[in-house]
């Protein structure tokens, strides 16, 4: 086997057209191995998956054993002890965090995609039930993101994905996400809850309370506006305004869930108390594809006295193989006190990203919470200005960081949807206080050679 294949080289259909990509030889902890022995740093966890770290024996060890038991039955038909299992664990756990939610029950899914289109059938269905009709409309915010399936890309608020994908892409109402370092409000902290709640507040009034189904939001936006937290009081005040309109509210944990913001469900660090709940990515580790939906009990008894079931399922809904990979992680997490040390290890990680970073010229924002973190890039630090897009000033810089041992993720156009360069990162919850200074060590002496 290659160090590395380019395309047209092997019949993979590689996601990149014009590079080589590595052979990926075996990993360790927050470290990724290429098959030439060059070392990287996943500072982003991949695409913010890799929550119990790189080459985890106990969790591999869980999965062959249930697998050589049965690794798929059909969610429909039958359930298994691995499955009763992880929907116990993570209902305890909304229980302790989460407990005015209410979460009883959890379905479980191979994406995030796949999670957030079962949300919102769930939550069309539920008011089908209740001979609601009339509220067919998603309120989300932009920018955000909630997935690449169409109606999940369609509430994703990134302009720039109409412009491939419009015409497939069905109508959803939007609003502004809050976003401390390009917020209209001067005092983001202090008026910024009023300012965007208002704006929900004419938003409900235009539409008619009586046609909007839903309101899905990330508690921490992702990738879309650089780990950016709301400010005090927003969700408490949404939640009001949405209850007095019947409106029901999704939180998507995809990304900011499963104990990256140093508590095991993001809502309960930004006080979002969701009717529904979607989680993906690190609860499955990168062992396994997993996603999970949590749901309330009063809910479903609607369904159980109508149509009598939930009206979704696909191919590996529930699927053993894959709820064995979240119980063993679930079982690192508590045997590595993970959410305790996102906590932790996360106050030194987003100390140290402010202190090393932002005296750097063009690094006009760090964001985040725990273990996740957006650094925003700019032209003119002074204006904000960014970059104008066809620099194409992050894939450059995604290049260069990789080439010296060290993987982000990257976004672009956040700034005005067209322009804007930003990378997140969101290492492994095992990291380690020496293993932060490496990485911030790492990405300072990078980025300052970095020429935009």
């Amino acid at each position: 086997m290659p160090h590395s294949v380019r395309y047209p080289e092997g019949h993979v259909l590689l996601r990149n057209l014009a590079r080589d990509m590595p052979v990926i030889s075996h990993g360790d902890g927050i470290y990724l191995i290429d098959a030439s022995g060059k070392r990287y740093i996943d500072a982003s966890s991949g695409a913010l998956v890799v929550s119990v770290g790189h080459g985890n024996k106990r969790v591999a060890d869980a999965m062959q054993a249930q697998l050589a038991k049965v690794g798929y039955v059909n969610g429909t038909q039958f359930t298994s002890e691995v499955t009763e299992t992880l929907a116990d664990r993570l209902i305890a756990i909304a229980d302790r965090e989460l407990p005015q939610a209410r979460f009883a029950r959890a379905a479980f899914l191979s994406s995030g995609s796949e999670v957030v289109e079962a949300a919102v059938k769930f939550v069309r269905q539920l008011w089908m039930e209740r001979g609601q009709p009339k509220r067919t409309k998603m309120i989300a915010r932009v920018p955000s993101y909630h997935g690449n399936t169409l109606y999940a890309l369609s509430m994703s608020g990134r302009p720039h994905y109409k412009k491939l994908y419009g015409p497939m892409l069905s109508e959803v109402v939007t609003l502004s996400s809050p976003y401390p370092y390009r917020s209209p409000v001067a005092d983001y902290a202090k008026d910024g809850a009023d300012h965007f709640v208002r704006e929900l507040e004419e938003v409900i009034a235009r539409e008619g309370g009586d046609t909007i189904a839903a309101f899905i939001a990330e508690p921490v936006i992702g990738s879309s506006a650089g780990a950016a937290v709301p400010p005090p009081g927003y969700f408490k005040r949404v939640r009001e305004v949405c209850e007095r309109h019947g409106i029901l509210l999704i939180a998507d944990e995809v990304l900011c869930g499963a104990g990256r913001c140093g508590a095991f469900y993001a809502s309960a660090v930004t006080d979002f108390v969701p009717d529904v709940l979607v989680l993906g990515k690190g609860i499955g580790g990168g062992y396994a594809p997993l996603s999970a939906l949590l749901v309330r009990q009063d809910h479903l008894e609607e369904m159980r006295a109508g149509s009598g079931y939930f009206q979704h399922a696909q191919t590996y809904l529930q699927a053993p193989f894959m709820t064995a990979a979240g119980v063993a992680v679930l079982d690192e997490f508590e045997r590595l006190d993970l959410v305790g040390n996102a906590a932790r290890t996360g106050e030194l990680f987003q100390r140290r990203l402010r202190e090393a970073l932002l005296p750097l010229p063009h690094v006009g924002s760090i964001q985040g919470v725990g273990l996740l973190a957006g650094v925003e890039l700019v032209q003119d630090k002074a204006t904000k200005a960014p970059f104008p897009r066809k620099q194409k000033v992050i894939e450059h810089l995604i290049a260069h960081l990789f080439a010296r041992g060290l993987i982000v993720w990257p976004n672009m156009g956040q700034a005005d949807g067209t322009n804007g360069d930003l990378f997140m990162l969101g290492p492994p919850l095992v990291i380690t206080p020496a293993q932060v200074e490496e990485l911030v060590g790492s990405l300072v002496s990078s980025l300052k050679e970095f020429v935009p």
